[in-house]
């Protein structure tokens, strides 16, 4: 969600506060029979809904946190494959073997396996037809992953021949590095989720009909209007606190 609607839900919270005052200065005469706005249920409210803000700050700071972690955790990787396709080629693998680990490291790199299909032409004016062929270059986090998953794989069952000298492109080795590159990607997948609900929680809390916090405050400017009349000094006070919905 934009920064200017954050700034807003914060903004409904600061001068939910500053309604209250002004329903504790009616002193005794604020008395009304539906609870949810007595004034001891609004502070409530307002503890609850501040403790929300501070919850999404939370998690979309250990969100930003676990994305940065990604990027460094997954720096390199392109690198990396292409050392362990020079390891493998060096060994006694089959060609069927090195031709799936190039392959494979093809997709890590990003490169196409098969020549993209050129748009056609038209011999007239009209728009030309879209063009349905589907890239190969497989390059989202979770794509990755799975390419080195498959890489680690393929060392695996090539135990026989494939075991270089140097650590880090012995397959254990392989093998925590595809289980670290998918930990943190989860890491990433998980705060963005925890972020999303927390947002659809204050959303709801915030802004539900009747039960949202914008329609529990004018429920109480209603009876602001009921006890002083809507021309009222009293009234004007509460009404001049303006709370807002997001589009």
């Amino acid at each position: 969600m934009p920064s200017t609607s954050e700034k807003g839900h914060a903004k409904n919270i600061a001068n939910l506060k500053k309604f209250i005052i002004v329903c504790q200065g009616y002193g005794a005469k604020y008395n009304p029979t539906k609870t949810s706005i007595k004034v001891a249920n609004l502070q409530t409210r307002y503890t609850q809904s501040s403790t929300m803000l501070d919850d999404i700050k939370t998690a979309v700071t250990t969100n930003k946190t676990a994305i940065n972690n990604r990027k460094v955790g997954f720096k390199g990787y392109r690198k990396y494959s292409t050392r362990i396709l020079s390891a493998l080629k060096a060994t006694d693998a089959t060609p069927e073997t090195i031709d799936n680990a190039i392959s494979i490291n093809k997709k890590i790199q990003g490169e196409r396996i098969t020549a993209e299909k050129k748009a056609k032409t038209t011999t007239d004016s009209t728009t030309p037809p879209e063009d349905t062929s589907i890239s190969t270059s497989q390059q989202s986090y979770t794509n990755i992953v799975d390419h080195y998953k498959k890489l680690k794989t393929l060392l695996v069952a090539q135990a026989a021949v494939y075991a270089p000298n140097e650590i880090d492109l012995q397959t254990v080795t392989v093998t925590t590095y595809a289980t670290n590159l998918e930990a943190l990607n989860n890491a990433v997948d998980t705060t963005n989720t925890a972020v999303s609900n927390q947002r659809i929680a204050r959303n709801h809390s915030f802004y539900d009909d009747t039960t949202g916090l914008i329609d529990t405050i004018n429920a109480a400017k209603d009876y602001i209007a009921s006890v002083y009349g809507k021309t009222s000094p009293e009234y004007k006070l509460a009404s001049a606190i303006q709370f807002s919905k997001p589009k």
